[in-house]
């Protein structure tokens, strides 16, 4: 049987002293692109942002990579708070825009 009941929203804030994600109860440490990343995405927190918004944010609108590199960044946020990378519940991909964070505002 598969539970179908909805996920609580996760507390989620950025400590901007030390650069740390604080994820419930946890401190997780971040690198400059994910700490730019999750900025962007905790400051539209439940909104779907596009790629190439989030591309713009955290690399600047000259940059000419691809989406390799996004999708590098957001795998690795992934292994640091998601308990199931595949069924992610937190930092989710939305189909053909880009991705979307769970959560509630963390004081």
């Amino acid at each position: 049987m598969t539970d179908t009941s909805p996920v609580e929203p996760t507390p989620i804030a950025i400590d901007r002293a030390s650069g740390a994600l604080r994820l419930a109860e946890r401190t997780i440490a971040l690198t400059g692109t994910e700490l730019r990343l999750l900025s962007l995405l905790i400051e539209r927190l439940g909104d779907a942002v596009s790629h190439q918004e989030i591309r713009d944010y955290v690399w600047g609108e000259n940059w000419a990579g691809g989406d390799e590199a996004l999708r590098v960044a957001v795998n690795r946020l992934r292994k640091k708070f998601e308990g199931n990378q595949r069924r992610p519940q937190i930092l989710v991909s939305v189909r053909g825009i880009g991705y979307r964070l769970i959560g509630t505002r963390q004081a």
